[in-house]
C-alpha cells in the first residue's frame, strides 16, 4: 500500500506527484480544496514515504498501485490529478479504468514519454543517478521545476517533499517509461478534462498539452503565465482557484 496523507472531506479528489517528487509537496493545494473535498495525496512507489514499496516497471503498473491503494481506502470513484509522471499515470487509469474516474486534471503532462524537449534524455538522468547519488540528481531535478531554480522560494520545500527516495527504484521506473505512449487512444477518455501547465516547462513542453487538448474531446486548456513544471507552487494563487472550480463544476 502507498504511503498517503488525507484531508478534508466531500466527493474524493486524488493527487498523484510525478517523477523524483513526493506527495508532500502538494500541501498548499491540498489545504485549499480540504474545505470541500476528500484529499488523498499519494506517494508514487519509489520515492518519499514508498521508498520501500515494491516498484513497477511500467506506467499501466505505477497505476494499478495507486488503485490498489485506493481499493484498500474503500475509495470506489473519484477526481484524478496527476502531475508529470503521475499525469502519464492519471491518463493510463482513465484509460484502463474509467467508470473510477469523475473528473481528470493532466498537469505537466504527457500522452508519451517520447519527450524530446525535456531538460535531459532519461539515459541522462540514470546517468547521474548512478554516478552523482540519488540525492544529488532529484535536488538537480527539482531546480528545473522552477523558472528561477534553485532560488525560488519553495525550491527547498520541493526537495523535503520529494527527500527519501530510493535510487535503485528510481533506476527501474525511469527505465519502465521508455516507449510508453498512447496518443492513438486519446479519443477513449470520454470524463471531463482539464490540462494545466507551465508556459516555461522544461520537462514536459507546453506542446504535449495541447496535444492532449487537441485529442481529447471536450477537454479544457490552461497554460499558466511564466511558470515552469511546479506552477502549482510559483502561481499557486492562480493554479489553485483554477483547480477549485474545475472540480466544482456540475
Amino acid at each position: 500500500m502507498l504511503n498517503y496523507r488525507r484531508f478534508g472531506s466531500g466527493p474524493t479528489v486524488v493527487l498523484q506527484h510525478g517523477y523524483a517528487g513526493g506527495g508532500g509537496y502538494w500541501g498548499v493545494l491540498a489545504a485549499h480544496l480540504a474545505a470541500n473535498f476528500d484529499v488523498i495525496a499519494t506517494d508514487m512507489p519509489a520515492f518519499a514515504g514508498s521508498a520501500g514499496e515494491p516498484v513497477p516497471d511500467s506506467i499501466p503498473g505505477i497505476g494499478e498501485s495507486l488503485l490498489d491503494t485506493l481499493n484498500q481506502l474503500g475509495v470506489e470513484k473519484f477526481m484524478l490529478l496527476g502531475h508529470s509522471l503521475g499525469s502519464m499515470t492519471a491518463l493510463q487509469v482513465a484509460l484502463d479504468h474509467p467508470e473510477r474516474i469523475e473528473k481528470l486534471i493532466l498537469y505537466g503532462s504527457s500522452a508519451t514519454t517520447d519527450l524530446p524537449n525535456r531538460f535531459e534524455t532519461f539515459d541522462q538522468t540514470v546517468a547521474r543517478i548512478e554516478s552523482e547519488s540519488i540525492e544529488v540528481t532529484t535536488a538537480r531535478i527539482a531546480a528545473t521545476w522552477f523558472v528561477d531554480g534553485d532560488n525560488h522560494p519553495l525550491y527547498e520545500f520541493t526537495k523535503i517533499a520529494g527527500a527519501g527516495a530510493s535510487k535503485d527504484g528510481a533506476i527501474r521506473l525511469m527505465r519502465g517509461m521508455v516507449g510508453w505512449d498512447v496518443r492513438d487512444r486519446l479519443g477513449e477518455i470520454s470524463m471531463p478534462t482539464l490540462v494545466i501547465c507551465g508556459d516555461s516547462d522544461m520537462s514536459t513542453h507546453p506542446d504535449c498539452s495541447y496535444e492532449l487538448w487537441h485529442g481529447i474531446p471536450g477537454a479544457q486548456l490552461c497554460v499558466l503565465p511564466n511558470c515552469a513544471h511546479n506552477a502549482h507552487l510559483e502561481l499557486s494563487e492562480a493554479f489553485n482557484p483554477i483547480i477549485g472550480r474545475f472540480l466544482r463544476a456540475p
